[in-house]
């Protein structure tokens, strides 16, 4: 979560003399945020507070990855097999392809099951989070989702999950399920396998997928 907060510092504090090249996306006010695009697409964002910047970071990530963003969501739900199929493959980490869906999804039901993420917000800071990343993830959450309503799913402009059933608003939860996700499967990605699929000795390793639930319909997301 502090890798969002410095990634919105820099987008502000790299305003300054930088040519616009766009209008902002968001529009300026005492409690808004304003995005300026300069060459080679990059947005800035200005905003009084972190909860402003947060919201103008959010925006400009829909806008420019919303189906990445929500492939992502996806994923640390685990609900990729009830939209996608359990026999499609997914990569919670940073190779490509390495587990099904079903194994995505019973690693991350684990952690929502044990709420992990849950009782790692319920400590105070430092162990938690900061309160500046609390007001920049919730302005984050809000400037997604109004992006998602005022576009609408069916019109987004990539098609790779134009209209897709698994594309929604966002909650505060999600961000952070994502923000826990990118720091332990660096390492964890290549364990998750043998993770889910473990059995007792002499057991059948089948018996851990039994009972997979089929696809509902949706587009197929981005490659991760």
């Amino acid at each position: 979560m502090a890798v969002l907060a410095a990634a919105a510092v820099m987008g502000t504090t790299a305003v300054a003399g930088a040519p616009v090249t766009a209008s902002p996306a968001v529009a300026q006010g005492p409690d808004r945020p304003t995005i300026r695009y300069t060459e080679y697409g990059i947005p800035h964002i200005i905003a009084s507070d972190w909860e402003g910047l947060g919201a103008g970071y959010g925006y400009a990530a829909a806008k420019d990855n919303v189906c990445t963003l929500a492939d992502t969501y996806l994923m640390v739900d685990a609900r990729r097999s009830r939209y996608l199929g359990p026999d499609g493959r997914t990569s919670p980490g940073q190779n490509q392809n390495t587990t099904t869906n079903l194994n995505s999804d019973l690693y991350f039901q684990r952690l929502k099951d044990d709420m992990v993420v849950e009782r790692l917000l319920n400590r105070p800071a430092p162990d938690g989070p900061e309160p500046e990343v609390r007001e920049a993830v919730r302005g984050y959450v809000q400037g997604y989702n109004r992006y998602l309503a005022e576009t609408g799913v069916d019109n987004l402009s990539d098609p790779a999950c134009r209209g897709a059933a698994w594309v929604r608003p966002i909650t505060e939860l999600d961000v952070y399920r994502h923000a826990h996700a990118e720091i332990i499967m660096g390492s964890a990605d290549a364990l998750l396998d043998g993770q889910v699929n473990a059995v007792p000795p002499g057991a059948s390793a089948t018996a851990a997928t039994a009972g997979a639930p089929g696809p509902r319909r949706g587009r197929s997301p981005p490659s991760r």
